[in-house]
């Protein structure tokens, strides 16, 4: 029979287990590429039937030159366009950006409503919890492969805290 400390033993050696492994699965959505931090990189999951998606994500440059992001390929879909919003007059408008800069010290965020890539011609519908790999490419020739965490539609990366 266990007594009550071999019970709080066990109970608080199960509970560091679970915020490793939990911190884990939040950090193996952070990636780096030199000096270039990419952080919560996600996509929403999509409706049967779509042909479209959005990859989201906050890119950091610590260096000190800018990093140019040029382009984006995944398996999980015909191509990959750099996008950016903007309301004109009332209308939101939508127009492809050949690639952008990320100045020293700076932050560009990809996110809903401004900057973000578009998955056109998707292969498959995105399941929430799906693991959708996503390679970056940069104006110095460096690639990066990362992968989106497919939120739920709607959702977004904070019910994930990552």
């Amino acid at each position: 029979m266990m007594n009550a400390r071999t019970i709080r033993v066990a109970l608080s050696s199960a509970v560091v287990l679970l915020l490793v492994n939990l911190i884990s699965a939040a950090v193996a959505h952070d990636y780096a590429l030199g000096e270039l931090k990419i952080v919560r990189p996600w996509t929403h999951a999509t409706p049967t039937g779509a042909t479209t998606g959005v990859a989201y994500m906050s890119l950091t440059n610590t260096g000190s030159v800018p990093i140019r992001l040029t382009g984006a390929s995944t398996p999980a879909a015909q191509r990959v366009e750099i996008h950016m919003m903007s309301v004109e007059g009332g209308v939101m408008r939508m127009r492809l950006v050949p690639g952008f800069d990320i100045a020293p010290g700076a932050t560009v965020e990809l996110e809903p409503g401004g900057m973000h890539l578009m998955l056109v011609g998707l292969n498959r519908q995105l399941h929430q919890e799906d693991a959708i790999p996503l390679t970056l490419a940069f104006g110095n020739g460096a690639t990066i492969s990362i992968d989106l965490h497919v939120e739920a539609i709607g959702g977004g990366p904070s019910a994930h805290n990552h």
